[in-house]
This record gives C-alpha cells, sequence and structure tokens, in this order.
C-alpha cells in the first residue's frame, strides 16, 4: 500500500512529510511524494518558460526539504505531477496508485499548532473517499518521532456509524494503543444563575451517558472496551474543550465523515470544529452511510 503526501512549496510541506513518515513507518507502507506543477493559463510562449523556470526551482527546493526529512527512513519515491491545479493533480496521483492515505499540511493561513483546511484540502475531501489526513500549521515532531495512540474523537452520529470498528481496527493494523474522546462545550452562564454544584451534577451524568454509549459502540463491534481508555474534554470552547484532556507527541485525532450524493467526504459543524481546534495529526475516516448525521 501506498501513502500519498501532497507537497506545497517551501517549508509548508515538513509537516507533511513528518506525518507521513510516521504513518508509514507504523503500518509498513511505501511513501509517494508529490509536488504538483500546474501548469500556466492562458498559455503564452514567452512567458511559460519563464513561469516553468521559476516553478522548477520552487519545486525542487521543496523536494529537497522532504528528502532531508524523510531520509531512508521508510521506501519512498518523489514525483512531480504536471496538472490544471494542485488538487487535481493530488486527485489524479491518488487514483493512479490506489492510495491508501493521503497527508497534506495546514493552510498557509492558519494558526500555527493547530489543523488549518485550506481550498485544496477541502476539495480533496469532497472527492475521494480514502482517509486523509492533516498534519497541524509548523508542527515539528522529532527525528525519531513514533505514532503510538489513535484518539477517536467521538460524537452523537458515530454510535453506529462502523467509526470504532474502523479507527479500532487501524489501530491494530498500526500497533497502537486506542483511545476514545468525547467534546463538548459548556455555554457561559450568567452569574447567580446557576449552582456550580448543579452545573457539575448535570456534566457528571451527561459524562457518564457518554461512557456507557461509547462502551455499548465498543462491544458491538467485537472490541472489549477494556482495551480503550474513554476521555470526556468540556470546556467554554471548542479549544478549550480538547486541551482539556492530555495529548502526547504520538497521537493520532481519527475523526468521521459522512457521505452525499454530491461530495465523498462532509464534516459536520461539530466535526470541523474539533478539526480545527486538533493540536494533533488528525485522520478523517468515512462513516458507514446508516449513522449519518452532524457531529
Amino acid at each position: 500500500m501506498t501513502i500519498v503526501i501532497g507537497l506545497p512549496p517551501h517549508e509548508r510541506g515538513d509537516a507533511a512529510a513528518r506525518i507521513g513518515v510516521m504513518l508509514a513507518a507504523a503500518g509498513g507502507e511505501d511513501l509517494l511524494v508529490v509536488v504538483v506543477a500546474p501548469n500556466p493559463w492562458p498559455s503564452t510562449a514567452p512567458l511559460d518558460d519563464e513561469f516553468r523556470a521559476a516553478q522548477d526551482k520552487i519545486v525542487n527546493q521543496s523536494l529537497d526539504r522532504a528528502r532531508e526529512i524523510i531520509k531512508d527512513q521508510v521506501p519512498v519515491t518523489y514525483i512531480v505531477e504536471a496538472a490544471r491545479s494542485v488538487a487535481t493533480g493530488l486527485i489524479q496521483v491518488a487514483q493512479k496508485h490506489d492510495a491508501s492515505t493521503i497527508v497534506l499540511g495546514s493552510s498557509a493561513r492558519g494558526v500555527a499548532g493547530v489543523v488549518s483546511l485550506g481550498g485544496v484540502a477541502e476539495r480533496i475531501l469532497h472527492s475521494l473517499d480514502i482517509p486523509i489526513c492533516f498534519a497541524p500549521a509548523g508542527y515539528s515532531g522529532t527525528s525519531n518521532a513514533r505514532l503510538t495512540r489513535i484518539t477517536v474523537g467521538f460524537g452523537r452520529a458515530d454510535h453506529d456509524s462502523g467509526l470504532l470498528a474502523s479507527a479500532a481496527a487501524r489501530a491494530d493494523e498500526l500497533h497502537l494503543r486506542v483511545r476514545v474522546a468525547c467534546f463538548a462545550v459548556r455555554p457561559a452562564i450568567a452569574h447567580g444563575t446557576i449552582e456550580k454544584s448543579a452545573e457539575g451534577l448535570v456534566v457528571g451524568e451527561w459524562a457518564d451517558k457518554v461512557r456507557f454509549d461509547i462502551n455499548h459502540s465498543l462491544r458491538s463491534t467485537g472490541f472489549d472496551p477494556n482495551r480503550a481508555e474513554t476521555v470526556i474534554g468540556t470546556g467554554l470552547s471548542w479549544g478549550d474543550a480538547i486541551a482539556a484532556i492530555k495529548w502526547d507527541p504520538g497521537d493520532l485525532l481519527v475523526i468521521g465523515a459522512s457521505a452525499s450524493a454530491v461530495s465523498r467526504f462532509f464534516l459536520g459543524s461539530h466535526a470541523s470544529k474539533i478539526v480545527r481546534n486538533s493540536p494533533v495529526p488528525v485522520m478523517i475516516l468515512a462513516r458507514a452511510r446508516s449513522g449519518s448525521g452532524s457531529t
């Protein structure tokens, strides 16, 4: 199987290269590192030569940076794909090479330390139904970093969606530990309108119900709930809720996406907020159609 890494220009591709190596090393897969060289349009011969010369320089710089990061850690091939757009080129490569996963970095306009989805990422999400992994902006890792745990983001659409079964199977394939996380945002309450003890009781009851649902879903997939840690993150914002649980350098967050007649993957409003606040790499997996809905 082959993991495709889509490299943007300059250092923005470093994070994707690092995550790709970690995934390939864990699963014993090959890497295919791709830089897409968009064709100039409209075509004008004198300008084409200048455009391609500048483009070749950028492409070679991107590939050289990736070679420095990947070295000989895993089997890897480097290619340049000509296409009318970056998204089109990556989709072509993924389909041509029967990719198992696509790895992308975050948008250049994103906030350092969290995942940010740009136009290329959105287009690929809507066009392919294979797992897609996103690296947080500026993700550095270490030269010997390894994946150690899959954390499944569990929402109300995931009870019968097959997400836990898919994530648990992926964890077994990669010899990783499994953790299931549920996140909730508590609305800011005006001072004096509710006792803190009462609020704590409501949150506690909700957390107990969530743990019961998670254990039930795990059992229904044949996975022993005792093998999976369950954590609850709450806060006044999605960023606070996600930061409320401990994240390790070897974590991979797995989120479920639904499908429709016009889009291979689409993220519910809650799932999208979780992805965009994640401090660790995120992998998007398809939910079963019977479990479609917003998370």
